[in-house]
């Protein structure tokens, strides 16, 4: 009965220091709109140089925030006190912010490309900046303002002592919560600077260091699936786009031959409809030998398309004309040049007309 209650003692605390951190975990998972309960949310330790008071955010939006101080004599008391706030919450994460009263700042001003490589500079330069040796400090800087016509840059710096940070670290962790990162903001500013950060393994067990791995493995190997599923994905993808082009190639082959040939037929057809338009050539010879009388002298004949040319000699050209306008293929004459006379009195003439052929839809 005894070994079985050592072990109870020895493996709840265990579980549930395993389960605040998985719930941790999670937690920072959430999407800061989600995760909206405040009991969620890390505790923040406030400690100046003369206190310490650990404050916890209330649960309704009015709520106010519950305030514990930590007075250091006592610390079994302080530790009961502390835990007993903190038994509903999902972490035992706790944020240090150091007051005013606890830091040091100072301002610099410097040149606008300095920017760069700002950390270095204001390291090499911090024990000018401050009364105290460079290795006893930790410090964080804030660019107040960049002036590009006087290209300088003004630069606030935040140093906190190590022995200060290093009592808040021993306090928050003689109360049984487990620091997440030590602040502090300047004087006029509300946007706080991170003097120190904890590792991500510091104060895991080697239980959550195992489980963390483990995630971590999974996490791997699920990316690896998923990738290799991806993958797959790809190549059956791509052999379905070869055979879709593979179709689609011949389909435009055949289309294009399908084309060709419907453009070949109508040019056949275009042409075979150009021809039946036309009058036939014996046809127009024996509507012309009708049209000139015996008594006129045809020298020249010449037939463009639907256009007659007649070049010749005749006693009176006005003849022809008339014939021409009366005639019932023949229809607008009209004189390539003028009317010239021969020595034996004829007239020498150069005529065109049209042929009227019926149009076929």
């Amino acid at each position: 009965m005894e070994a079985l209650d050592r072990l109870k003692a020895l493996v709840v605390p265990m579980f549930q220091r395993a389960l605040s951190w998985w719930l941790a975990e999670l937690a920072a998972l959430i999407p800061r709109r989600f995760a909206s309960n405040p009991e969620n949310a890390p505790a923040v330790l406030e400690v100046s140089t003369s206190q310490a008071t650990l404050v916890l955010a209330g649960r309704g939006p009015a709520a106010q925030a519950t305030r514990i101080p930590i007075t250091g004599a006592d610390a079994q008391d302080d530790r009961n006190r502390v835990q007993a706030a903190m038994r509903r919450r999902a972490s035992n994460a706790v944020i240090i912010r150091l007051d005013q009263s606890a830091i040091l700042e100072s301002s610099v001003t410097l040149p606008l490309n300095a920017e760069r490589s700002l950390r270095p500079i204001l390291q090499n330069q911090l024990e000018r900046l401050v009364p105290l040796p460079a290795d006893q400090v930790e410090f964080e800087f804030q660019i107040v303002a960049r002036s590009p016509t006087a290209k300088t840059l003004a630069v606030r710096l935040i140093v906190a002592t190590r022995a200060s940070i290093e009592r808040a670290l021993a306090l928050v962790q003689s109360v049984g919560l487990s620091p997440r990162s030590v602040i502090a903001s300047a004087s006029g500013s509300e946007v706080p600077v991170t003097l120190w950060r904890a590792a991500r393994d510091q104060s895991a067990s080697n239980l959550q260091i195992w489980l963390r791995r483990g995630l971590i493995a999974a996490a791997v190997l699920l990316f690896v699936v998923a990738y290799g599923s991806y993958v797959y994905r790809l190549d059956e993808l791509r052999d379905q786009l070869s055979q879709d082009i593979g179709v689609a190639t011949k389909a435009s082959v055949a289309a294009r031959e399908l084309i060709n040939r419907d453009a070949q037929t109508a040019s056949a057809v275009g042409l075979l409809q150009r021809r039946q338009r036309e009058m036939d050539p014996l046809m127009l010879l024996n509507e012309l030998t009708k049209l000139v009388p015996n008594n006129i002298w045809v020298s020249q004949l010449s037939v463009r398309g639907r256009n007659v040319e007649v070049i010749g000699y005749a006693p009176r050209v006005a003849e022809l004309i008339s014939r021409i306008e009366n005639h019932d293929i023949f229809y607008d004459p009209k004189f390539r040049s003028p009317i010239t006379m021969t020595p034996d009195g004829k007239e020498r003439f150069d005529v065109s007309f049209d042929v009227w052929v019926e149009e076929t839809p």
